[in-house]
């Protein structure tokens, strides 16, 4: 490899850390609607961890970034008693996050390189190795939750640490023990990360032998649990929340007992392919290659090439993570299964030399480099810009002009002590009584439907309440929130008829005894 090729498989990873930088400042700050979840609940999760204490929202279970968080936290107050950290964290909990997210974007650059350097070793060439930097970044979704400090982004790390091995096993006529060793360390972060990236296990499956197919599972499995340690004392509650996914037929454990819903998961899978384009068209050329690559291979025309079972094993793997998350099809769940687009297409353009005309292969990758750098750029600016928009819109009507007003914050709004509430339940109620004590006592946060691990109704740091009770005891009160439509179902059954309204961004504020100005009836 070339002095130049070296640095430019540095440009895109740094590229990489310096777009997720600059979403992430303008996003900020981090208690705002689109960003609390699930930001904050890994924020008082790794403060559990800085006490000693057990993480206890492990339903990802999302104990390597918990930890991160303990550890930023610990270095951010590095000769500080147990006591004072909490109280520092808690009065101030934007850098720690910030920070941990800044190192996971690092993280993050550094997967890219050594993906890209996999890549180039094995596909021939730097373009391959930067188009498997690159592409992942082409669907929107994989860069605006790789910004948080949340599982997400260190799923794309493993992605790229396991696609790199899985490459540079290719590259051997028989793989060894090292890359068995080093799979499987991939496979365990991820999972410990979020559950589904299991699905990833088949990616290097084929480019295996028996003896190393059992070194892999072994790794991996020792590596999970060693990752997960730290929440150990809580496996008792993740492995209900497992047993309530896999048995139930909806999403997050809901639904009938009968593991799909027949008349409803066949249509998830679908949406969830042709919802993201990029990634079912990579599988489609992938499996058109493949085709290809077997007839000329029994012709006789084509030397037998190793890169083609990891092809295989990569569209088995995002077929694996579409089926695993059909139950509950969100975007970002699909993010192992996005991020192996890049590896496949460096491989595809390995594998299409041979058979397309010099001419043709060269301007045809060209162009989809052109297409993949358009679209990275569009994406990233367009992000970035949406982010800022959204945080000038939730900035524009400041709650502290309802200064007197009980302020009820319903599903989801921006508010440091809503952010703080749902964090707290996650942490099982751990800080009630210090988040107590700095928050006005005029605020309360109204959950209007069930969330995994509490109910829905009217609360305040652990206590239950009545809305009516809360809408008696004070002359004016102020509803802030994005989910609306229920709410105003809501809003009807109890018969609560505001004054005003107002908008700011996807928040609706509705006022009783005030009006959007502030001013009181």
């Amino acid at each position: 490899m070339s002095r130049r090729d070296h640095l430019a498989l540095l440009v895109l990873p740094a590229a990489a850390v310096a777009m997720l930088g600059g979403m992430l400042a303008a996003s900020l700050p981090l208690w705002q609607s689109f960003n609390l979840d699930p930001d904050y609940y890994y924020l008082l999760n790794g403060l559990r961890l800085v006490e000693g204490l057990a993480p206890v929202d492990v339903s990802h279970p999302g104990t390597p970034v918990q930890v991160l968080i303990a550890a930023v936290i610990r270095l951010l107050h590095p000769v500080a008693e147990t006591g004072a950290v909490v109280d520092a964290v808690l009065a101030d909990p934007e850098p720690p996050l910030i920070v941990a997210a800044l190192t996971i974007h690092l993280l993050v650059g550094i997967g890219l390189w050594l993906l890209g350097r996999a890549a180039y070793a094995t596909c021939g060439g730097l373009m391959p190795a930067l188009l498997a930097q690159a592409a992942p970044f082409v669907t929107r979704i994989v860069a605006k939750s790789a910004l948080h400090p949340k599982p997400e982004p260190l799923l794309l790390r493993a992605v790229c640490l396991l696609a790199a091995v899985a490459l540079a096993a290719a590259r051997e006529t028989r793989a060894g023990d090292r890359h068995a060793v080093l799979a499987g360390v991939a496979m365990g972060f991820g999972i410990a990360c979020k559950i589904h990236f299991a699905a990833l296990g088949l990616v290097p499956l084929l480019l295996f032998d028996r003896r190393r197919l059992v070194l892999y599972a072994g790794t991996s499995v020792a590596a999970f649990l060693a990752f997960v340690a730290p929440a150990m004392p809580s496996w008792e509650i993740w492995v209900d929340w497992l047993r309530r996914i896999a048995l139930s037929s909806g999403a997050y454990g809901e639904g009938a007992q009968t593991v799909i819903d027949p008349g409803r998961y066949p249509r998830a899978v679908l949406r969830l392919f042709t919802g993201r384009p990029a990634m079912s068209a990579g599988i489609v050329a992938s499996l058109l290659v493949l085709v290809a690559y077997v007839r000329l291979r029994r012709r006789g025309l084509l030397a037998q090439d190793r890169r083609v079972r990891l092809l295989a094993g990569i569209v088995l793997g995002q077929v694996a993570v579409v089926l695993s998350t059909a139950k509950q099809p969100v975007a970002h769940y699909l993010i192992p299964a996005l991020a192996l687009t890049g590896p496949a297409l460096a491989i595809l353009w390995a594998m299409t030399r041979p058979l397309l005309p010099a001419a043709a292969h060269l301007w045809g990758w060209r162009a989809a480099a052109a297409g993949v750098a358009v679209g990275v750029g569009v994406s990233a600016v367009a992000q970035t810009l949406q982010l800022a928009g959204w945080s000038r819109a939730a900035a524009s009507i400041p709650m502290s002009r309802f200064d007197g007003c009980a302020k009820v914050y319903f599903d989801a709004a921006s508010a440091p002590s809503y952010a703080f509430l749902r964090a707290d339940l996650n942490a099982h109620g751990r800080y009630s009584a210090r988040l107590s004590a700095r928050f006005p006592a005029d605020e309360y946060a109204w959950f209007i439907f069930d969330h995994t691990w509490w109910k829905k109704g009217v609360m305040q740091w652990g206590r239950r309440l009545d809305l009516a009770e809360v809408l008696d005891a004070h002359s004016c009160v102020v509803f802030r929130g994005n989910q609306i439509w229920l709410l105003e179902t809501l809003n009807r059954t109890q018969a609560f008829a505001p004054d005003d309204m107002c908008i700011a961004g996807e928040e609706r504020i509705y006022t009783r005894g005030v009006d959007c100005r502030g001013q009181k009836k």
